[in-house]
């Protein structure tokens, strides 16, 4: 770990305070730090810590369809084997499909899934 803890996210705060919580489960309760302590210590608002577990707790991938009908969408326009769809396009066949997400979504979507265009038009 580089750096002080106080400039960690939100989720990396909370999972290092997870981790303190377990390893003081085995210790009696009056040895054991109290939450408050932990995340003032660390400089995590409560909050923020009960948002981050419930968000770590449901792993749920909300995007998993549309990542299918995205690999299908790019796989359909390929070329020679190369991916020739780009955000824009994928994005108005979204749409087609009436599916509207915003372009930094699908952009974002695209490069989890690697599916970037790799065939570019060159002009001479």
């Amino acid at each position: 770990m580089n750096g002080s803890v106080r400039t960690f996210k939100g989720r990396r705060k909370t999972q290092i305070v997870d981790q303190i919580r377990a390893d003081q489960a085995k210790l009696p309760k009056p040895e054991r730090y109290k939450i408050g302590d932990i995340l003032k210590a660390i400089g995590l608002k409560k909050a923020t810590y009960h948002d981050e577990r419930k968000r770590i707790s449901n792993r749920d991938d909300k995007y998993a369809s549309v990542k299918e009908k995205i690999i299908e969408i790019t796989n359909s326009g390929k070329y020679r084997g190369r991916l020739t769809y780009g955000y824009r396009r994928v994005q108005t066949e979204l749409v087609k499909l009436n599916i509207h997400l915003a372009d930094t979504v699908v952009r974002h979507l695209m490069s989890e899934l690697n599916v970037q265009v790799n065939l570019y038009n060159r002009h001479k």
